[in-house]
């Protein structure tokens, strides 16, 4: 699930609060809390280092890497289906976490990669051209709503759970799977929701007081006169930005939080099979917006 928010499905046994929409390297944490924070960038000044920092990548480069993003997902997606369809003993659980661990790793270096572009312009990661329309449509605060991982956890689990439901009425044993979520963890999913919710209406304000600060005096004398310092408004508008900047990072920030929230109340091969549900929904939503904005579906990897 990269930049996308949707899926406000509800789980029947948890619902803690009407929500209103909708990715560590560990698998015990979450996607809407993830405490994974990308690396600060090294400092300037007052060094004699040798070796020059590497540029931020422009949004020319980002949108390059979002396509290999898009078919590292792909192969993500096929090593996980191999993993869920997998018999429970033919998989162990180590090897299970460590695929789940890889790709985590990968959502982390997709944000901070993204959290670097956004350095150089962050006015593209707001209006990207690399998503389609569709998908541009559900964005919360340049990506997906934290919230939407919880929803998507309560919505496949669900599907899982009713599948299952005839075998168990008749005596058989639940396959673990997200229908074989226990108490614990939907008790655990209700609280990471509560504050994931808390966390998104942080945002929200810290959204609000950014853009209300385009409207301030100084913006106002610039624009007005019936001429315009061209300096000055480039000046102030770079300034204010940098809120937009604080306001991207920290939702990035909380993605990844809230995705490794979810993995960390999971099973190995319930993780499995939540990632697998969060990489089909993404690409398949962005394949429907290339297609629906006349792009050719990306080739298919082997």
């Amino acid at each position: 699930m990269a930049d996308m928010g949707h899926l406000y499905k509800e789980h029947s046994i948890v619902t803690s609060e009407a929500m209103t929409a909708t990715t560590n390297p560990t698998t015990t944490t979450s996607i809407a809390g993830m405490s994974s924070t990308p690396p600060a960038p090294p400092a300037h000044g007052g060094r004699n280092d040798t070796t020059p920092s590497p540029p931020s990548p422009s949004a020319e480069s980002f949108s390059k890497f979002f396509e290999s993003w898009i078919a590292e997902q792909t192969r993500d997606l096929a090593e996980l289906r191999r993993a869920a369809a997998s018999a429970p003993a033919a998989a162990a659980a180590a090897d299970l976490r460590r695929l789940v661990d890889r790709v985590l790793g990968h959502y982390e270096n997709y944000y901070r990669t993204k959290r670097a572009a956004a350095a150089d312009d962050v006015l593209r990661m707001f209006t990207p051209s690399w998503t389609s329309t569709t998908e541009n449509l559900y964005l919360w605060c340049g990506g997906w709503r934290p919230t939407a991982a919880l929803h998507l956890l309560y919505a496949k689990s669900g599907i899982q759970l009713e599948h299952q439901l005839p075998n168990f009425l008749n005596g058989g044993s639940l396959v673990a799977d997200l229908g074989d979520l226990n108490a614990d963890q939907l008790e655990a999913a209700d609280q990471l929701q509560r504050r994931t919710i808390k966390r998104e209406r942080e945002i929200e304000d810290a959204t609000a007081s950014a853009q209300e600060a385009l409207a301030t005096a100084k913006m106002v004398e610039l624009a007005g006169g019936g001429g315009m310092d061209a300096e000055a408004m480039e000046r102030e508008m770079e300034a204010k930005s940098e809120g937009m900047k604080r306001v991207l990072e920290m939702a990035d920030e909380l993605r990844m939080e809230t995705m490794r929230g979810v993995v960390a109340l999971l099973l190995p091969g319930q993780a499995v099979h939540f990632l697998l549900a969060a990489a089909e929904l993404h690409l398949a939503v962005h394949d429907f917006g290339r297609r629906k904005d006349g792009h050719a579906p990306p080739p298919q990897q082997p």
